[in-house]
């Protein structure tokens, strides 16, 4: 019988887990039947039907509950809040100045070398959230100064709709955003996320002003191309006329319809590659030098190609896809390559309560001071322009 005793195996794992899951029924039972209080039910034991003990979680006891956290999955209370405040905002500047919106909208749609347009606003949302680690341990500062910078935007808008500067009326509509963060977040804030909200930049149809440089850059990296493979040929007013046909270097072949949407993804890959500023200067100087370098190989590559038959003038859009394919993931790699060494910091999970941490009133009235400081712009064009 002592031998039997001793030979007895402890309790596995999967009784012990059962035999606390049914104490936890049990006690659940009895707090439904009000044998027990929610405060005794909730110290003994509560977890999230989601998380699995023991993996990249932390106990956190800040109150009569016990409750379950995982690391690297910062709490969203109060920012919901603050989120709602802005798109509601933001969605009332886009309603009044809704002319100047569809006018960048249309040349997105129009033209092919804008049409990365419509993708910067996504992208700029995902800058912003992947910052998150730094604005969200931040507080909240409505800030007058903010309220008062959108006079500046505010002024621009209607200068060019005076002027008729279509341009600058679209600059304007682009700077309203970061300053309605100024105002509604606070100074802090807006300075954390500088770069991300830079990023809009790439929003306006503006850059054809550029377009005759570029063109005599590939024309003249094309006469260099020809000059070195020994090949005749006779350069006037863009026409380049060999043996075998005349090629024309048109505004278009300049490139800008690559240099663009080229150096939006070059900033925004330096802005979450990069933490140095000099080092992100450096890495968009140097895609847009390769870009318009790539783009003259392109040139070059399309008059050789059909100077000797091994492509004809149909090709010229596909090999010119092709160098772009090639040229951004290779400065891609080189920009990983010269990637900082960061330290790596924990989250602090720090919890905005909205009662304590916020003035819930004041970011509302900062919201709508900074409407009506911008509504003054359009309304003055419809009481004063619009009936003269």
């Amino acid at each position: 019988m002592i031998n039997m005793l001793a030979k007895r195996k402890k309790p596995s794992p999967h009784y012990r887990r059962w035999s606390t899951e049914r104490c936890v029924i049990r006690r659940a039972d009895r707090f439904k039947c009000g044998q027990l209080s929610f405060a005794d039910f909730s110290r003994f034991f509560v977890v999230n039907k989601n998380t699995r003990p023991g993996r990249n979680m932390r106990k956190v006891v800040g109150s009569t509950m016990t409750s379950v956290v995982h690391d690297g999955q910062p709490p969203l209370t109060g920012w919901g809040l603050m989120g709602l405040i802005m798109c509601i905002t933001s969605l009332c500047v886009i309603g009044l100045f809704w002319g100047t919106v569809r006018s960048m909208t249309d040349v997105w749609s129009s033209s092919r070398t804008f049409a990365h347009g419509f993708l910067v606003l996504p992208a700029a949302g995902y800058l912003i959230w992947s910052y998150r680690h730094m604005w969200m341990q931040l507080e909240p500062a409505p800030s007058v100064w903010g309220v008062a910078a959108l006079i500046l935007p505010g002024s621009g808008w209607f200068v060019g709709h005076v002027t008729d500067v279509m341009w600058l009326q679209q600059a304007a509509v682009v700077a309203m955003l970061p300053g309605l963060i100024w105002a509604i977040l606070g100074k802090e804030i807006v300075k954390t996320l500088a770069w991300p909200l830079g990023f809009l930049v790439f929003m306006l149809p503006v850059g054809t002003s550029i377009e005759p440089w570029l063109q005599d850059f590939t024309a003249w990296f094309i006469q260099v191309g020809l000059q070195l493979t020994n090949i005749p040929y006779h350069y006037e007013d863009y026409r380049i006329v060999l043996t075998t046909g005349t090629w024309e270097v048109a505004p278009d072949c300049g490139g800008l319809r690559y240099l663009l949407p080229g150096l939006a993804l070059g900033y925004a890959f330096a802005t979450l590659i990069y933490r140095q500023p000099a080092r992100r200067l450096v890495f968009l100087a140097l895609c847009a030098v390769v870009l318009m370098v790539a783009n003259g190989i392109m040139a070059y590559g399309v008059i050789v190609g059909d100077h000797f038959g091994i492509a004809d003038g149909t090709d010229h859009r596909v090999f010119s896809y092709t160098i772009y394919g090639l040229t951004m993931p290779v400065l891609l790699w080189f920009g990983l390559r010269w990637q900082e060494h960061m330290t790596v910091t924990s989250f602090q999970h720090r919890t905005l309560d909205v009662r304590r941490g916020l003035d819930t009133r004041k970011t509302i009235f900062m919201a709508f001071a900074a409407l009506a400081v911008l509504a003054v712009a359009p309304l003055s064009v419809w009481l004063w322009l619009d009936r003269l």
